[in-house]
């Protein structure tokens, strides 16, 4: 099973939100533009921008009304008026805030639907606070249409302002996984600021400075970062973002206990406020320290938290907050939910975990990853754990059966019973439900999003824009997530009974050679060679289950193994191809070939899983050692040469 819960869910950050005021004209600079203004309107539009720029809303807004009145046709008093209402707080909300805004567009003449418009100069404050609403309400792809109409930077722009469609521009970027556009916009910025001189200067720059970081994070370019950031000490808000991202950095790095204390450090530093991407990177290093249950508990409280913030970060309530409020994360419900999913497979309880992803995929289908771990939730369930499956605690399960009493008592052997899983038609790989059908069309569905290589390697990252639930991901990264749903593919065919198309998977699988992850390697053999004796071709079947040739490592191509992996080391991989070897053999009844490489599974004595006990009680009795399969019943299965005692109650 895939390690993915952090994969794409990394640190979140506390955001500076951009207000929606802070383009604002006005109104003292635009009345009288085309007209003569009276003394009266001169002094309203005096006295609305001094109040304005103290906070004083309500009293912004009653001088507002007055020259309203004096000037009713008025698009920038208009425009002016629907600032201060969501600057003033709980009159208005961000949903009613759009629509003011986009209903003045169509009222000045602006066409918001076009790539580039003529007019994008003269309305340039009003995209750029329409642009603010929309990513405050997490419409994203909006945001950024409108905001990039005000790219490249005309130099009609006031610095102050050209700075601010920047740093939009660049939170846009990173909101919809484009770090690298992001850090071009960030270079830009970093230029108006160096010609600029303004009393803000220094708390932009130190603004620039952790957006930069922040890109950097998530385009992975972390080995300078890490010495940058430490000699760095940002008060408020901005010190909390930079503990984040160092946090970040050392979970990237492998340091988790360190990122632990980091987070903590930081929320305790921001007093009685807890974030909820606090919790949902705890959740994330404790996933990687192979702790799931412990990782739920976290997820379950970032979930809590985000839930009880009216759903500001689920990008579905965003009506229902204040356009006053800053938001707190910019995490959201789905990635939450995603994590929690992951964490359960991790937790082997896939049903559960099927259901949460079932519902994040509804949002985010155009990502190969959910398809996966839902294809991952059928599997699991179909399979009981593999490690408890090898052990030699099951051996006693070969005398489940018996008939007869007494001395006329028979032990009945037979392979260990597995559940039942699939459909009961061929329409049920359509219903979303844990059948083998439903993994097998996830996985096909996963395969189909994963880009063709040329694509890939053009773009240099995979995931970026909306529809993706994590963060960019590396081209390799795309080929390990590829072959993990090659592997899967193959296992579901076979299990499906299409053994030609899952005989092809593997090959498939195996044509990558020294590419293929060791692990990836023994699974292709193994299921190249099932596939070919459900063929009939057991020569060439053979050539698959040679253990010294199959088994170099059980590398995973990620540093490390899944929690569930099993078989856990060389050894015990070399012992489950021999096994298979041996079944060829028998197969093929070529049985002192068969009865020699078994002969080396099992030792008397020694404890062996229930399959090499069957193996060896079939090879016993083709071979007419019937004495021999006497002593194994009598030494391995002691409670089943008689059958139990009647006992009432």
């Amino acid at each position: 099973m895939s390690e993915e819960a952090s994969e794409g869910l990394g640190v979140e950050k506390e955001q500076e939100a951009v207000p929606v005021s802070e383009a604002k004209e006005t109104t003292s600079e635009v009345v009288g533009k085309k007209e003569r203004v009276s003394d009266r309107e001169k002094d309203l539009a005096q006295e609305a921008s001094s109040a304005f720029n103290t906070g004083d809303y309500s009293a912004c807004l009653t001088a507002l009304e007055k020259l309203e009145i004096l000037r009713p046709t008025d698009c920038v008093l208009a425009h002016n008026k629907i600032v201060s209402q969501c600057r003033a707080g709980g009159q208005v909300s961000l949903a009613e805030v759009v629509q003011q805004l986009e209903g003045l567009a169509k009222t000045c003449g602006y066409n918001l639907t076009e790539t580039k418009g003529e007019d994008d100069g003269e309305g340039s404050v009003l995209l750029y606070n329409l642009a603010v609403a929309k990513f405050q309400l997490r419409h994203i792809l909006q945001a950024s249409q409108l905001a990039s109409r005000l790219l490249p930077i005309s130099s009609s722009l006031t610095p102050d302002f050209a700075r601010k469609v920047l740093f939009l521009n660049c939170e846009l970027s990173l909101a919809l996984h484009q770090p690298e556009l992001a850090l071009s916009q960030a270079g830009q910025l970093e230029s108006l600021l160096s010609s600029s001189e303004t009393p803000e200067l220094e708390s932009e720059s130190c603004r620039l400075l952790i957006l930069k970081a922040r890109c950097q994070v998530m385009a992975r370019q972390t080995k300078s970062l890490k010495k940058e950031l430490k000699s760095v000490s940002l008060p408020g808000p901005l010190g909390q973002t930079c503990e984040f991202v160092r946090a970040h950095i050392e979970a990237l790095h492998g340091n988790h206990r360190k990122s632990i204390k980091m987070l903590n450090s930081c929320v305790q530093a921001a007093g009685s406020r807890v974030f909820p991407h606090y919790y949902n990177d705890l959740g994330c290093l404790h996933q990687v320290m192979r702790k799931p249950n412990l990782a739920i508990y976290y997820f379950k409280n970032a979930l809590d938290r985000l839930e009880g913030s009216g759903g500001e970060g689920g990008g579905g309530g965003g009506g229902r907050v204040p356009c006053h409020q800053d938001s707190t994360s910019w995490l959201t419900q789905s990635q939450v939910l995603y994590n929690i999913g992951v964490s359960l497979l991790h937790a082997r309880r896939p049903s559960i975990a099927f259901d949460i992803l079932l519902e994040v995929v509804g949002a985010h289908y155009l990502d190969p990853h959910v398809w996966y771990h839902l294809a991952e939730c059928c599997l699991i369930a179909g399979q009981t754990d593999n490690e408890h499956n090898l052990t030699p605690s099951r051996a006693r399960e070969v005398a489940d059966g018996g008939v007869g009493v007494g001395q006329s008592h028979k032990l009945v052997a037979a392979n260990p019973a597995s559940p039942v899983l699939g459909g009961t038609d061929n329409t049920s790989g359509l219903v979303p439900s844990l059948s083998l059908e439903f993994a097998y069309v996830c996985l096909k569905n996963a395969e189909s999003l994963l880009p063709g290589s040329g694509e890939a390697e053009a773009s240099g990252v995979f995931c970026e824009g909306v529809g993706y639930i994590g963060n960019p991901i590396t081209w390799a990264e795309v080929e390990q997530l590829r072959v993990a749903v090659l592997a899967a593919k193959a296992y579901t065919a076979l299990s499906l009974g299409d053994f030609i198309p899952a005989g092809q998977y593997a090959e498939e699988l195996l044509t990558r050679g020294s590419n293929l992850p060791g692990s990836y390697t023994m699974l292709a053999h193994l299921y190249a060679a099932e596939s070919l004796i459900l063929q009939d071709r057991l020569s060439e079947a053979m050539e698959h289950l040679d253990p010294d040739k199959v088994i170099t490592d059980l590398d995973m191509g990620t540093g490390e193994k899944p929690v569930n992996w099993y078989p856990n080391n060389v050894e015990s991989a070399k012992t489950a191809v021999q096994y298979n070897l041996a079944v060829g053999f028998a197969l093929r009844d070529e049985l002192e070939k068969a009865s020699s490489v078994a002969s080396q599974l099992y030792k008397d004595g020694s404890d062996v899983p229930v399959q090499v006990l069957l193996l060896v009680l079939y090879l016993s009795l083709r071979q007419g050692q019937v004495d021999k399969a006497r002593r194994i019943v009598r030494e391995r299965c002691p409670a089943s040469t008689r059958p139990p005692d009647v006992t009432g109650q």
